[in-house]
């Protein structure tokens, strides 16, 4: 845990008031919980019962309370969606068989089977993960929005995520698609669906944001 009071506070605060509606009538027994971790990759992730680890390198690299705001509504969405539930039992059956036949044609090209199969394995899963991160950007986005923040920040946070890790990314090994891609994917959702604009007077920045950020201090960002 990172030990500075008052930026787990600021944390904690800030993803508390970006929970939506459904976090009180979901069936599932989620009891929400933020805290910041110390590690310098630009990363946040989200538990099944709703523990969300935000990492110091990812307060770092955001620029404003709205950018950080969308990071927060896209793990949240992932555990309201159930997200991992649903990625392990979406894709048992295929897995099964896929590991079935690897097995089988291991008794005929040895390794090599195994190797197809592990390849088979992470193309369906990684596909699978790759559309439930981008159903939790839709959603995380249209959650900013619902609070009062500035949605083109999300798409401005993936720009800062292009400069640190690049434009590309594997179809069969990443569990993301590409940060190019899930920001112009956003871009193209806030011109469908708002394409009067309507952001000018939206929250971007707070004096808690920056409150939090001198608190903090320098981190190291990887």
């Amino acid at each position: 845990m990172f030990d500075v009071k008052d930026v787990q506070d600021y944390v904690k605060e800030l993803g508390v008031k970006l929970l939506p509606p459904a976090a009180d009538v979901t069936a599932r027994s989620l009891e929400f919980r933020f805290y910041v971790v110390e590690d310098p990759s630009i990363n946040a992730a989200a538990l099944p019962d709703g523990t969300v680890l935000v990492n110091t390198g990812l307060l770092g690299a955001v620029q404003s309370e709205s950018e950080l705001a969308f990071v927060l509504s896209h793990e949240i969405a992932h555990v309201l969606q159930a997200h991992q539930w649903r990625e392990a039992n979406d894709t048992r059956a295929t897995r099964v068989m896929i590991i079935v036949g690897a097995l089988a044609s291991s008794f005929f090209i040895r390794d090599l089977g195994l190797f197809l199969g592990q390849i088979g394995l992470e193309a369906v899963v990684n596909g699978y993960s790759r559309r439930i991160e981008n159903q939790a950007d839709r959603l995380g986005l249209q959650n900013v929005i619902d609070h009062g923040y500035d949605p083109r920040s999300a798409v401005q946070f993936f720009r800062v995520m292009v400069e640190k890790y690049g434009r590309s990314s594997s179809a069969i090994w990443s569990n993301h698609d590409s940060n190019l891609l899930r920001g112009s994917f956003l871009t193209i959702q806030l011109a469908r669906q708002y394409p009067a604009g309507q952001f000018d007077h939206s929250v971007v920045d707070t004096d808690a944001f920056r409150n939090m950020k001198e608190a903090m201090g320098p981190v190291k960002i990887m």
